[in-house]
């Protein structure tokens, strides 16, 4: 099953389908997703319901999902151009070419992605467009961050949540175990993650490095290992601050909800190195380590910084 197909079956996918069948679709949609991956595909198949009666038929391979995915549609627009934050250029290309009358098609339609990594000027020059689109105008919005997204933008938008799917729902999409544990629900997600051929290494390294860093006569040995997947550093610790959930699910009997179940007996293992505030306060390191990063920080440093940090709060919260 492709997730396209598990898409139209969601139950908000159906709901939009509703309301555009009833002719109550907003012109301006906002869809809330974690998962960037998994976001993209919604806003391409509904770009799609907007402007092809026949667009159940489509999926991923469909020559005009490619199209909308290639930004090659002349009557959907995808922003940013930069493939990174929107901009102001690109709000104020927006703005005009909404009163560009569609090509092909009936709407003309504007994909705008993470609307939330936009600067607030990019933000507030949409917002007179928003609250008055031109008539078949449609803005499709994703965001992954609801707090980063000016409260004028929200209201005047239709707000969906993309919903998250089982692990036996992503099994059926995605044969990779390890990249369904990791998705967090999000099958976009899930078939990036099975593309990385160092998936199982990531993974095994971040347990080992929960399990395994007793000492600060271990720092570089860690450090070196670190920095030879750097790469990888926010799957890492991605997986690194999943394992220590899955630590206190251990430590107050819910062993049962464990992301990384097969890592269960690793983890039983070390479940009293670890106090919920050492887990609490290490989750905080990452944060920390993650904003260094941003700042061109050095790595080595960093991450040496980063493992003997995690040994003091270890120590301090026994």
């Amino acid at each position: 099953m492709s997730i396209v197909e598990v898409i139209k079956n969601q139950n908000f996918f159906k709901k939009l389908e509703e309301k555009f069948h009833n002719n109550k679709f907003s012109n301006s949609v906002m869809f809330f997703c974690e998962d960037e991956n998994t976001s993209e595909v919604v806003l391409l198949l509904v770009a799609l319901m907007l402007n092809y009666p026949t667009y159940q038929l489509f999926d991923e391979k469909s020559a005009q999902y490619q199209k909308i995915l290639k930004d090659a549609d002349l009557d959907v627009k995808v922003y940013p151009k930069n493939k990174e934050k929107l901009l102001v250029s690109d709000s104020n290309e927006i703005v005009e070419e909404t009163f560009v009358k569609p090509v092909n098609r009936e709407n003309k339609i504007f994909i705008i992605k993470n609307i939330d990594k936009s600067t607030e000027q990019a933000q507030n020059k949409l917002l007179k467009v928003l609250e008055e689109p031109p008539k078949n105008v449609y803005f499709l919005i994703s965001c992954s961050q609801s707090d980063k997204v000016l409260p004028t933008i929200k209201s005047r938008c239709d707000k969906i949540n993309v919903e998250k799917l089982s692990q036996e729902e992503l099994s059926k999409i995605c044969p990779n175990r390890l990249a369904c544990m990791l998705s967090e629900g999000y099958a976009g997600l899930a078939n990036e993650l099975m593309k990385n051929k160092e998936l199982e290494d990531i993974v095994d390294f971040s347990i080992d490095l929960i399990c395994g860093l007793k000492n600060s006569s271990q720092v570089l040995k860690y450090s070196k290992e670190f920095q030879d997947r750097k790469n990888n550093l926010d799957l890492i610790l991605k997986t690194y601050a999943l394992g220590l959930e899955d630590l206190i699910k251990i430590k107050t009997d819910k062993a049962e909800l464990c992301v990384l179940k097969p890592y269960l007996p690793m983890l039983n293992s070390v479940e009293n190195e670890f106090s919920v505030s050492a887990i609490c306060e290490i989750n905080n390191l990452i944060t920390h380590f993650l904003e260094k990063l941003q700042f061109n920080a050095n790595l080595s440093m960093a991450i040496d910084n980063f493992l003997l940090k995690i040994l003091e709060v270890k120590y301090l919260c026994k």
